[in-house]
């Protein structure tokens, strides 16, 4: 082989290595180790301000890998976080900063842990809206938990979720609905059980007391 196309292949496969490395480790390292900085940073977040300012360093730190892992990581802590938060305008704005760095994912619409973001996404607006009593966090909640129903129609997160939707909303049909297949899989549900009588009591009671 002519010698200056070994040492062009040579030089390609040196630039191709050297590519691999930087984008499949040295930055999702970088990404990894920022966002590790983030989270030691968290005990002095103040406001919602001082988080967005913390977290999004990392997030937006350019990776081709591990903006989803740490998108979900970030959720989980607003979803730990919001049981504390009395504000409705800051609930608003923790939401939102979510769903913005969600987006992009959701829209996608795939993923091997797709799944686990809807579920955590329909979780955070249910929190949100047990918090504030804004119907629009109930309709998304309703709208994240039917999206993971369809990924799994068995999956007992989007099961579980719905079920504390239709109770929420007193829908009695879908209610019963979602009822009916939980107890089909899990039939020794004690807890679910105790809930649906107690729903369905005090459904048939408002019934009688309106007539």
């Amino acid at each position: 082989m002519n010698p200056d196309i070994k040492k062009s292949i040579a030089v390609s496969a040196t630039i191709f290595i050297l590519l691999v490395a930087y984008y499949g480790s040295y930055l999702p390292m970088r990404k990894s180790m920022a966002y590790i900085e983030a989270m030691q940073s968290s005990n002095k977040v103040k406001t919602v301000n001082d988080f967005e300012s913390v977290f999004s360093v990392p997030l937006d730190y350019p990776s081709p890998i591990g903006q989803e892992e740490l998108v979900r990581s970030m959720s989980n802590t607003i979803n730990g976080s919001l049981q504390g938060v009395s504000d409705p305008k800051a609930i608003d704005e923790l939401i939102n900063y979510s769903e913005k760095y969600f987006a992009p994912i959701i829209a996608r619409g795939k993923g091997m842990s797709f799944g686990q973001d809807v579920y955590i996404l329909g979780m955070m607006n249910e929190i949100a809206f047990l918090k504030t009593k804004e119907p629009k966090y109930l309709q998304a909640a309703e709208k994240y938990f039917k999206m993971e129903q369809t990924l799994g129609p068995k999956r007992p997160q989007g099961l579980y979720g719905l079920f504390d939707i239709y109770r929420i909303e007193g829908n009695t049909n879908e209610f019963k609905k979602i009822a009916d297949q939980i107890l089909s899989q899990w039939p020794n549900d004690a807890r679910i059980i105790d809930m649906i009588n107690q729903t369905l009591k005090v459904s048939s009671t408002t019934k009688i007391n309106n007539q």
